[in-house]
């Protein structure tokens, strides 16, 4: 049921007065006619005196319609019909005062600031004119009550036109709440789509790591499977296997950020992995064919995302948790792609609001030795030399954090050095 409520009528019937303003003027200005009829001056109907003030009363009543829809030319006409009428009639009616009064506080509310002055300076010589001209048979010769009239239109033309001011600063500042709201309302439909945006990039980074990770244990199972598959099946059913298991896993990560990307479906609710899944990461690459040597100083964190490692009363941010993981992640494939033997060293350094992670493998001696800023050591990478490295840069460098990634002049290795720091709580 709609309210009635006298609060909400009134609402309505402002909303509608500004959106047709030329209705409710055409209805004040019936009024004003109305008015002028009420105190017509004359005193036989149908001379020309009556005709004429008929028509003065029409023109200026049309004037006032326009008022705000046509301001300036509206009251220029106006103040031309109001002097012909007191040279006319030679006395102030009702039709006078009524136009004068209106005009002032239009001239203060609706026109700009130069013709602002001008109206109020002209409204204030016309009283006074108007008042200075009447005959003594209209208003009383004495010097000082003509003064007392003079003063009394210049009161109330100061007061409808102060009123007229506070109604167009009224109007201004509701104009500026408006456009305020609106630019609100586009800086926050630009920072949502800003935040899509974020999302977007990072579900592609992901999906990145994710493809990089699956394709690179897939391709080298494939290799190793098809040399032992003449020599010893059961080695090859296991890399088949493998391929399996680690195709199955991929295609339900890669399913899960899709769906983010669909909108008006419900997201799921599996966590991103985290140094909870480092165990598992590891041992997926030794039944890819790495020998992984995995040493760790110090005790890791509580992962924030819910999922305890250890007993401890530090807490790990689950960006940060993500970032160790997704760097590991691609550190190691990179060295299954591109080491030259299948040894690989792993350091995980915990420490207060600090985590280190230093891979080290050897490289192929035929594979080109890549400058740090390349994404591996080999530079026929089809995805483009250095995406990975990139990747782990820019998860690296969000939290402030470093990473060195290059050939050991002194030991022919490649090594990947990544510290990850965070805020304690």
């Amino acid at each position: 049921m709609p309210d009635l409520s006298p609060r909400s009528l009134m609402d309505r019937a402002t909303l509608w007065a500004r959106d047709h303003v030329l209705a409710v003027d055409a209805g004040w200005a019936v009024l004003c006619f109305a008015l002028a009829m009420v105190s017509w001056p004359t005193t036989a109907f149908g001379t020309f005196e009556s005709w004429a003030y008929l028509g003065l009363a029409v023109a200026c009543c049309t004037a006032l319609a326009l008022r705000r829809a046509r301001p300036l030319p509206a009251l220029a006409a106006l103040a031309s019909l109001l002097a012909f009428h007191v040279l006319w009639f030679d006395s102030l009616t009702t039709l006078v005062a009524i136009g004068g009064l209106v005009g002032a506080y239009t001239a203060q509310a609706e026109l700009s600031r130069p013709w602002r002055a001008v109206g109020f300076v002209l409204v204030l010589a016309g009283s006074a004119w108007g008042v200075l001209s009447l005959p003594p048979e209209s208003l009383s010769a004495d010097p000082e009550s003509r003064l007392n009239s003079v003063l009394s239109g210049w009161t109330a033309v100061a007061l409808v036109s102060l009123w007229g001011s506070f109604r167009r600063r009224n109007r201004e500042e509701f104009a500026r709440v408006v456009e305020h709201a609106r630019l609100l309302e586009t800086q926050r439909a630009q920072e949502v789509r800003l935040a899509a945006l974020d999302e977007r990039t990072r579900i592609a980074r992901e999906m990145h790591d994710v493809l990089a990770h699956s394709l690179n244990v897939i391709v080298a199972q494939a290799d190793g499977g098809r040399y032992a598959a003449t020599a010893d099946p059961e080695l090859a059913v296991s890399a088949l296997a493998t391929i399996s298991q680690v195709g199955r896993e991929s295609m339900t990560e890669l399913h899960q950020l899709l769906g983010v990307l669909r909108d008006g479906e419900e997201r799921g609710s599996t966590p991103s992995p985290g140094i909870g899944d480092l165990p598992g990461l590891i041992e997926e690459y030794r039944r890819a064919g790495l020998d992984v040597r995995l040493v760790q100083h110090g005790s890791p964190p509580a992962p924030r995302d819910g999922r305890t490692v250890s007993e401890t009363t530090s807490i790990l941010p689950a960006s940060a948790s993500l970032t160790v993981y997704r760097v590991l992640q691609e550190a190691l494939a990179n060295a299954l792609k591109h080491g030259g033997t299948p040894f690989v060293r792993v350091e995980l350094t915990w420490s207060a609001g600090r985590a280190e992670i230093v891979v080290v493998n050897s490289v192929r001696e035929t594979a080109p030795m890549p400058p740090a800023s390349a994404g591996g050591p080999s530079g026929h990478d089809r995805r483009g030399p250095g995406h990975g490295l990139v990747g782990m840069r820019e998860r690296v460098g969000l939290h402030g954090g470093t990473l060195e990634a290059g050939p050991d002049e002194a030991t022919g290795v490649w090594r990947v050095r990544a510290v990850i720091p965070w805020e304690e709580m």
